[in-house]
């Protein structure tokens, strides 16, 4: 299995937009995948997905609802795992959210794939997802603020893994992008670790698509899949993939659910 964080340093740069559509396209190029909305307090991707889930992890939590209760099918291939949005769910230790996750997701079956779309910034939740996940996708736009966030959240990475990937989304060209990505490669080469690799996993262009797509709540790559941008979000699903079979085999690094959760807890 896989364990994917996306984050974004900054809020509002698209990455749980982005974080859904890779989900989807991981689905129908024949992987399990869950999607699990951990924006606490701010969760949204079932209006991204343009679904109602009847439970979510605040009913997990409060055990009125298993996690079989709560997921959403999506597709044959594709579960979300529903957030909370609202106060109640911020009571919650950060420590019982992720119990109740671990336990839960014991029981969902067999996964390619668990991407875990988590908030902006670096609170607590996200650099435990971080410290466990086998990848971390960093998103920003180019925007001053979202770049500089973007470097902090970088900071963060190489302090527990040897790499993370970066996407640039909205911007106005190829060579814009990879400016982007030069730019923080380098000054993460020079100020946090010479051995520390940034990956670009690819760029997203500006698209007017993609709002319409949001306020329709449908999935661009599924509805629009020819347009520019949804033939640059499959570009970065297989350089996602490839170093993954279709049968899940020969990754880079393939820990089971209890070690993901001990990195969870910061336990080992």
């Amino acid at each position: 299995m896989r364990f994917i964080t996306i984050a974004s340093g900054k809020g509002g740069v698209g990455k749980s937009t982005i974080a859904a559509n890779i989900a989807y396209l991981l689905s129908i190029y024949g992987y399990k995948v869950a999607l699990f909305d951990a924006d606490i307090g701010l969760a949204n991707q079932d209006i991204i997905l343009g679904v109602k889930p009847k439970y979510t992890i605040l009913d997990l939590l409060q055990e009125k609802a298993s996690m079989e209760d709560i997921v959403v099918k999506i597709n044959n291939n594709f579960l979300l795992i529903p957030g909370e949005s609202g106060e109640e769910i911020m009571r919650y230790q950060n420590s019982d959210i992720l119990e109740k996750f671990y336990d839960g997701l014991r029981g969902i079956g067999e996964l390619d794939f668990l991407i875990i779309d988590t908030g902006a910034g670096i609170g607590e939740n996200v650099r435990s997802f971080i410290k466990a996940a086998t990848d971390t996708i960093i998103v920003t736009i180019p925007d001053p603020a979202a770049i500089m966030d973007a470097y902090s959240m970088i900071k963060y990475c190489a302090r527990v893994h040897d790499e993370v990937f970066l996407i640039v989304n909205r911007a106005d060209s190829q060579k814009e992008a990879t400016e982007i990505y030069k730019k923080l490669e380098s000054v993460a080469k020079k100020h946090i670790n010479p051995d520390f690799h940034v990956e670009f996993l690819g760029f997203i262009e500006k698209s007017l698509l993609i709002e319409q797509c949001n306020k329709k709540r449908e999935l661009l790559v599924k509805t629009n899949a020819s347009c520019v941008a949804a033939i640059e979000m499959a570009d970065i699903v297989k350089k996602l993939t490839n170093s993954l079979t279709k049968d899940g085999e020969h990754i880079k690094e393939t820990p089971n659910i209890a070690i993901f959760f001990k990195r969870l807890l910061q336990q080992i």
